[in-house]
């Protein structure tokens, strides 16, 4: 008489829902291992970094504890990098939020030539950005520039876009709306095409059409892509450097310096490298400030 197979003990898990159990850490294992590899690590000693004064020659670091920090904070250029990626920010989120759903709307309403133009209005985001900032600088320029050649022909004078303290930074910003609107564009794209036809349909039996339809119906149904061109595109606008580095170089008397072109310069220009970790980390925290707000914007949103 054979003996019945013993159940396992109470506690113990057997291979297979071991297994099961571990799977999902080994799938994401690679993807934290590479994020513990290339950010956490450098994070860690970007912030030792910014706790010393490093020579550029020499194994020797001095350690001056807050000293870097605090004199960012007292340094009169910090503060107005600062508000300079402020004031850039402000003047692309929204914009360029709003012009990407227009243009999201515009192409939904072709019936024909769609993809055509999908792809001609995102030729922004795959243009190679120094190049497409040289372009700009000269249209920009105050002689012989695009725009100024088109003012002349009117009878407006010359106007300096790129050397005025009151144009630069909207210069700029103009740039930027341009190309954040075209991802924009994209991702709202693809947010109309999980809205039902059904809502569509029953929109015109009642006679909502235009704005009211957009503000009243699409809206509210595209919020997710709304958070998520919210958070790109202020991701991308305090990272802004391309543009600034080429276009007007921080100019006129740091009028459209943003605080990341002002880190390449503390650690590339002036080899500053401790001075530069402590201005990347009030970056983080800025970045840091403006997500929690946000976030708390939308879960009050959410309560209402």
């Amino acid at each position: 008489m054979t003996a019945a197979p013993r159940a396992p003990a109470a506690g113990r898990l057997s291979l297979a829902a071991l297994s099961e159990r571990l799977a999902p850490w080994l799938l994401i294992a690679p993807a934290v291992g590479l994020l513990i590899l290339f950010v956490a690590i450098p994070v860690v000693l970007s912030f030792i970094a910014s706790l010393y004064q490093i020579p550029l020659t020499g194994l020797e670091w001095k350690f001056v504890g807050l000293a870097n920090y605090a004199e960012a904070f007292a340094d009169a250029g910090v503060r107005q990098a600062l508000w300079n990626t402020v004031l850039y920010s402000a003047m692309t989120i929204v914009p360029g939020i709003l012009l990407g759903l227009g243009l999201a709307l515009l192409i939904e309403s072709f019936s024909r030539g769609r993809a055509v133009l999908r792809t001609l209005l995102f030729l922004p985001v795959t243009a190679n950005l120094v190049a497409m900032a040289i372009v700009f600088q000269w249209i920009f320029g105050v002689r012989g520039g695009f725009i100024n050649e088109l003012l002349a022909l009117i009878g407006l004078g010359p106007v300096n876009f790129l050397g005025s303290g009151t144009t630069a930074l909207p210069t700029l910003a103009a740039v930027g709306i341009w190309r954040y609107s075209a991802f924009n564009m994209v991702i709202y794209l693809a947010g109309l095409t999980t809205i039902p036809r059904a809502i569509h349909e029953a929109a015109a039996i009642d006679g909502i059409r235009g704005l009211t339809k957009v503000r009243k119906i699409l809206w509210p149904l595209l919020r997710p892509s709304t958070i998520f061109v919210t958070v790109i595109t202020f991701i991308q606008s305090v990272q802004v450097f391309e543009t600034v580095s080429v276009m007007t170089g921080g100019g006129p008397l740091g009028k459209t310096q943003t605080l990341l072109f002002a880190i390449w310069q503390q650690g590339f220009w002036f080899f500053r490298l401790g001075y530069a970790s402590a201005l990347s980390f009030i970056l983080l925290l800025v970045t840091v400030i403006a997500g929690l707000i946000r976030r708390r914007a939308i879960s009050s949103t959410d309560v209402a």
